[in-house]
């Protein structure tokens, strides 16, 4: 199984199919793994790349906490490790804000974004205690190093930067998508990004809930690749 080193972090990823590159970056608490509808559908046209976040997965968990711009980095020197310069980039939650901290940093890497069930500012503070809930749950149930390793990602989701005013510096096309049942991020924060980009697209999904790439992989796959097919005409 593919791992580089990058960022002083041992980061897993999968390269499938050939075409234009396109990065998903998943949410926090999952894996790469829970893209497989995405892959499947996505790589019979385009190179497909998928990675853990470190402190997922079978990336390696530092040995002391991590900030959000560490995440961000990993993903640019994963793109330089591979001589891949510009890509699609689709993200879901941590992993959308992952993205779109990534498109503001490095822009002239992203041709399009897709942000799902994501958030350009604060972590709202039901999401928060959840977080927090779900730390406690893992203590008892999985033992120390589980909650530490949910815990360190989500200080590190906790701490990111609020993007809210840059939303206007975006140039790319944007595909934004949320569940309108999304709690985690509800439909709001999509619809504050909508009017904050100025070449953005919305799609809310009807009984949707946070994790739409998995509730309704078939909608989000179809809705991503006509947005993509319309990038592409251009």
């Amino acid at each position: 199984m593919p791992k580089i080193k990058v960022n002083g972090t041992g980061i897993y990823y999968q390269v499938n199919g050939n075409g234009h590159p396109f990065v998903f970056i998943h949410p926090g608490g999952l894996e790469s793994s829970s893209w497989h509808y995405q892959v499947a559908f996505f790589s019979k046209r385009y190179q497909v790349i998928t990675y853990d976040i470190r402190g997922h997965g079978r990336s390696e968990v530092p040995e002391g906490s991590y900030s959000f711009g560490d995440c961000v980095e990993d993903l640019h020197q994963l793109l330089d490790h591979l001589a891949i310069q510009r890509i699609y980039l689709a993200g879901l939650s941590m992993g959308g804000n992952i993205a779109l901290s990534f498109t503001l940093h490095y822009p002239e890497r992203v041709d399009a974004l897709i942000l799902a069930g994501s958030n350009s500012g604060p972590m709202i503070e039901t999401t928060r205690k959840r977080s927090e809930e779900i730390v406690a749950e893992l203590m008892r149930s999985k033992g120390t190093d589980a909650a530490m390793k949910y815990r360190k990602a989500h200080e590190a989701s906790v701490a990111r930067p609020d993007l809210t005013n840059r939303l206007s510096e975006i140039r790319r096309p944007v595909l934004i998508i949320v569940g309108d049942r999304d709690r985690a991020a509800p439909r709001y924060l999509s619809e504050e990004m909508h009017r904050g980009i100025a070449d953005s697209r919305l799609v809310v999904l009807p009984n949707c809930g946070h994790r739409c790439h998995q509730e309704q992989p078939d909608t989000f796959n179809s809705i991503v690749s006509d947005f993509l097919q319309t990038v592409e005409a251009v």
